[in-house]
């Protein structure tokens, strides 16, 4: 795929991702104040100022460390954007999302809207559902394409 067109996929479908997660958080905010739901999945409205799972209580350090990790993708992205593909680019724009959207939630609302509650886990958000397949993905892509580099599909033999 050209580079123009896996910056654009990007962007656009970063975009889409962190328009849904913000509706998602807007819809449970005002229509479920209360919690609903089984034993097993509920949605329970919280709002969360540490890091996953609660920890590390503190807005300020938390957006710092988010806006440093989102600068570094982007930054990977502009160095590798010859290689990235539509698959990597999709993992890419999940992550990036779900960073984007959590930090817009930090920055305007003082912490991050969580709703998803799975009994005896956490309560998390569909951004925190974006980041993690995002970076399972990732990773399955970058050993992919690790093996098939090691294995010699893109290697000259003599």
């Amino acid at each position: 795929m050209k580079k123009n067109k896996i910056i654009k996929l990007i962007i656009s479908l970063t975009i889409l991702l962190i328009l849904l997660d913000q509706i998602t958080k807007i819809i449970v905010q005002y229509y479920y104040q209360e919690p609903i739901g089984g034993d097993i999945l509920s949605i329970t409205l919280i709002q969360n100022t540490g890091m996953a799972f609660g920890f590390h209580d503190g807005n300020t350090k938390n957006i710092i460390l988010t806006s440093l990790i989102l600068f570094i993708i982007i930054n990977f992205i502009r160095n590798q954007k010859d290689r990235i593909d539509a698959k990597t680019a999709v993992a890419i724009s999940m992550i990036l999302a779900g960073g984007i959207s959590n930090l817009i939630d930090r920055i305007i609302q003082g912490g991050i809207v969580d709703f998803i509650k799975l009994k005896n886990f956490a309560v998390f958000n569909v951004a925190d559902c974006y980041i993690v397949v995002g970076w399972i993905l990732l990773v399955i892509f970058l050993i992919k394409f690790n093996q098939e580099i090691v294995g010699g599909k893109d290697c000259e033999k003599p």
